[in-house]
């Protein structure tokens, strides 16, 4: 008997169940155990099964940090270009965008504590 046979076998025997699912790393079927936790029999791998909506989410938050990072260079960047203009005339677009990306920043931060 192969190695991952023998793993399944064993899984089985102490009251794992073999889930329909197979493992994303090597194609081997996913058992869940009695605690709950779903492994790979070949790799030893504990495996967490995401639903769809939920991956989704992650994704979408994982978007909105990245836009939270650019905002937040271009402030840095329109902050610096500030401190090197003088003339009032000049700073009044910079602080109408910093403005903008403030208000944006702030938008953003409160919608993803919502």
């Amino acid at each position: 008997m192969s190695g991952d046979m023998k793993g399944m076998a064993d899984l089985l025997r102490s009251g794992a169940v073999m889930l329909s699912r197979s493992c994303p790393e090597c194609g081997t079927p996913l058992f869940q155990l009695k605690s709950g936790e779903i492994i790979c029999a070949n790799c030893q791998r504990r495996v967490v099964i995401v639903p769809e909506g939920e991956e989704a989410t992650a994704e979408a938050g994982m978007r909105l940090e990245s836009v939270e990072e650019v905002i937040v260079e271009k402030l840095v960047t329109l902050g610096q270009a500030m401190s090197r203009e003088s003339d009032p005339e000049a700073l009044r677009p910079l602080s109408e965008l910093m403005d903008s990306l403030l208000g944006n920043l702030e938008r953003l931060r409160a919608s993803r504590t919502a």
